[in-house]
Order: structure tokens, then sequence, then C-alpha cells
């Protein structure tokens, strides 16, 4: 895969993700407002439309969020002039050997690490960084928006809806539990989670031409 260099390429990439993503929730959702389909089919369409709904939304925050930071890696920007969460990003494999030996001098390797490589260029990791869990909570969410430099408080007021209505009975389906979920109810989740990947690709894509996730 080619490394993403540019603001261009990445709003491209990240653009991309979202698009397919979007014609297939929006095709759904006009299958399940189709008057001829039987009440039946549309609870079946609905049961299973939940899990294309959260399985979109963990894919797109997972596939988006690493080619931001596959982006920010390829910058070669120096250790100094990036914000405190990709520092800690690239020295968490120090941090974990320190922490094996509880003793405080390892984590002085650590501490001297970071101060006599300020002006080194800074080597992000990209895999396993921004990590669902395959199950995107908000405490989940939470983390890799910290890790990520983003600001988590657009999604505060919908962490009710993501935990129950969308994590939740997407777990109720997964595991074959019965759970009723109506036509209307259905097309509001609908809104609502393209609604929260459209805050996520905004937050990507204004932190990419801003250049939020340098060092203030």
């Amino acid at each position: 895969m080619a490394t993403i260099r540019t603001k261009e390429e990445l709003v491209d990439k990240i653009g991309q993700d979202h698009v397919w993503r979007l014609r297939e929730i929006s095709e759904l959702k006009s299958l399940i407002e189709e008057p001829t389909i039987s009440d039946l089919r549309k609870r079946v369409l609905c049961r299973s439309g939940i899990a294309l709904l959260y399985a979109h939304w963990e894919g797109f925050v997972k596939k988006t969020g690493t080619y931001f930071l596959e982006y920010v890696a390829s910058q070669r920007h120096n250790i100094s002039e990036l914000r405190s969460n990709f520092v800690t990003l690239l020295v968490r494999g120090k941090i974990d050997k320190a922490s094996e030996s509880n003793k405080y001098s390892a984590f002085d390797e650590v501490t001297r690490y970071i101060i006599d490589n300020q002006s080194t260029r800074a080597k992000i990791p990209t895999k396993n960084v921004v990590e669902t869990q395959s199950n995107l909570s908000t405490s989940v969410l939470k983390e890799i928006m910290w890790c990520l430099g983003l600001s988590y408080e657009f999604y505060e007021p919908k962490e009710k809806l993501i935990d129950l209505k969308l994590v939740g009975r997407r777990n109720h389906v997964a595991h074959g539990e019965a759970i009723e979920i109506e036509s209307a109810d259905f097309v509001e989740m609908v809104d609502e989670v393209l609604g929260l990947m459209n805050t996520f690709k905004n937050l990507l894509e204004n932190s990419c031409i801003t250049e939020s996730y340098k060092a203030a």
C-alpha cells in the first residue's frame, strides 16, 4: 500500500472509504422504507441492519483513523514538533519494557530518550494503534480519539446512543438474542450513525488541514 504523504491524498482516502459505506447504508435504508416489503422482512432487515450499521461505524473509525496516523508518520516531523500523544505512542514500547523491570532507572531511560532525541525524526507506529477491540464502545472510542489527538467532546452527547442503541443492540443481534427493532427506529439510527461517521471524518480532515497534530 502506498504511503499517504499529502493532505490531498489523505482527504481522498478518507472520502473514498466514506462514500462506499454511505451508499451501502443508504441502499439498505431505502429497502426498509419500501412500502411493498412485508413487515416480517422489515424486521429481519432492521435486525441485520443494526449489525451492518455498527460494522460500518467500527470499520470507518479503524480504517480512516489509521490513514490519518500513517499521514502524520509520513510528515517526517521531529519529536519536538509533535503533540505529546504522538510522542507517547512512539515510546510506548520503551515504557512497557521499563514497567516489566519495575525500576526507576529503567523509566529514566524513557525520559532520557525523549530529552536526548527532541531533534530526531519521530517514528510513529501505525499498526494496532487504532484498535477497536471489535466492540467500539465510547470508552474505546475515547482512547482512540486521544491517540489521534482529536477532541472527544463532540461524542459526549451521543454516549448513550453509541453504547446502548448501537453497540448494545448489535451485540444482542450478534449473539442471536431476540430483540426487535422497528423500522422508524432503524431509520433514525441510520441518520445518527451517518452523523457519527461524518463527525469523525471532519475531525480527521480538519486536523490534517490545520496541522493541529503538531505541538503548539
